[in-house]
């Protein structure tokens, strides 16, 4: 096995690392480890989401021109996919075109940093948001610190009035999963907004998401509100530390349910999400996952192309061998693995017959290949180096 991922305690937590943590303790743990991390497939709509950040951000500085918020678009994007490139499995999106949705959030973004640019003719200056200068108008995202250091944001836009972040698109509430996604919006506002009142000394007035397309989403700030979800996420926060302060078990941290559990990246490496699979099935989640035994191997005749049977036992699947079709490029190399290796398929889709299909962003594991995963009490883990 190769290596532990040693989960130890947190010093501060964000709007990020608390929608994480809301949901599971575990997730949040996982979410605040760089090592979980390389085992994780990243959502390229999240990079989208910084790149129209960006773009926003270069549109409103005074005398912003057509030009500076395609650059800023380009530099962004190229960050993103490097990074992409040196990522295993992110490697797949390392070409922004395979981005879903890339070309419609860029002729978005564009159009929308062309109207902020008419608004502001002659290079008035505005309001310098957080972490600007009000002398030269720029616009650098700055950290801003409350609790005694404890909670901590980057806000994408505050001028003095209106907190705004930015966002690739905001769902159609008719959408599954929806209200999730727009509830976790809210409460990254009200986040935001009692980071922003400690650390300036003054609430925002409004808080409002604005997706690439001009759609905005208004979230009303109401301080004891958002003091009450600064509570919770420091709350939250001391309960995750005492448990991996007192090294409990990482199973013990998790709590398996549909809610939990469906949209998670580190569902791979959970101890406790598996066994709950393997009892419940994936029926309640957006996207199939799946063990399986590995029966045998067969090679494409591209070099590229393999296919894997996999014997797959849980309920809401059909019994006995399956294909799974897999692509080296893609989904990595796992041809070396040996009849009777245990996998993982996450974030799989289903055939109509009820079968595995793998599509780019499904990922493949051998268990073999896997950290285990073990909590710890850092000052004691410091003192043993």
């Amino acid at each position: 096995m190769p290596g532990q991922i040693a989960l130890t305690p947190i010093d501060r937590t964000s709007p990020t690392l608390w929608s994480h943590m809301r949901l599971c303790a575990l997730r949040g743990a996982f979410a605040a480890s760089s090592a979980a991390q390389g085992l994780v497939l990243h959502d390229p709509r999240t990079w989208l989401g910084t790149a129209f950040h960006k773009v926003m951000e270069a549109a409103a500085r005074p005398g912003a021109t057509k030009a500076d918020a395609e650059q800023a678009w380009t530099a962004t994007v190229a960050q993103a996919s490097a990074a992409a490139a040196s990522h295993a499995l992110d490697a797949r999106y390392a070409a922004p075109e395979r981005w879903p949705g890339y070309f419609l959030v860029r002729q978005r973004a564009l159009a929308s940093a062309q109207r902020t640019i008419a608004t502001n003719p002659g290079g008035q200056r505005r309001p310098a948001p957080v972490g600007g200068t009000r002398g030269s108008g720029a616009s650098t995202e700055r950290l801003l610190l409350a609790r005694g250091g404890r909670l901590a944001g980057r806000p994408d836009r505050f001028d003095g009035r209106v907190l705004t972040e930015y966002k690739s698109s905001i769902p159609d509430p008719a959408w599954r999963g929806a209200d999730a996604i727009l509830e976790g919006f809210r409460r990254q506002l009200r986040l935001y907004a009692a980071i922003i009142a400690e650390a300036l000394g003054r609430w925002p007035a409004e808080g409002r998401i604005v997706a690439a397309s001009g759609q905005t989403l208004d979230v009303p700030i109401d301080p004891p509100a958002c003091n009450a979800e600064a509570s919770d996420a420091l709350a939250a926060l001391d309960s995750l530390n005492r448990q991996l302060a007192a090294e409990a078990p990482a199973g013990a941290l998790a709590q398996p349910e549909d809610q939990a559990c469906a949209d998670c990246p580190f569902q791979v490496l959970c101890p406790s999400f598996w066994p709950w699979l393997a009892a419940t099935g994936s029926g309640g989640l957006p996207e199939t996952a799946a063990a399986g035994v590995l029966d045998r191997i067969e090679l494409g005749l591209d070099g590229d192309l393999y296919t894997a049977y996999l014997s797959v036992d849980q309920p809401s699947m059909p019994p006995g061998i399956q294909p799974l079709v897999l692509r080296r490029s893609i989904h990595g190399d796992l041809t070396a693995s040996p009849p009777g290796a245990h996998w993982r398929i996450v974030a799989a889709k289903l055939k109509p017959d009820g079968r595995l299909r793998a599509d780019p962003s499904t990922c493949v594991f051998a268990l073999d290949d896997l950290p285990g995963i073990v909590t710890a009490d850092e000052s004691a883990r410091e003192r043993a180096d």
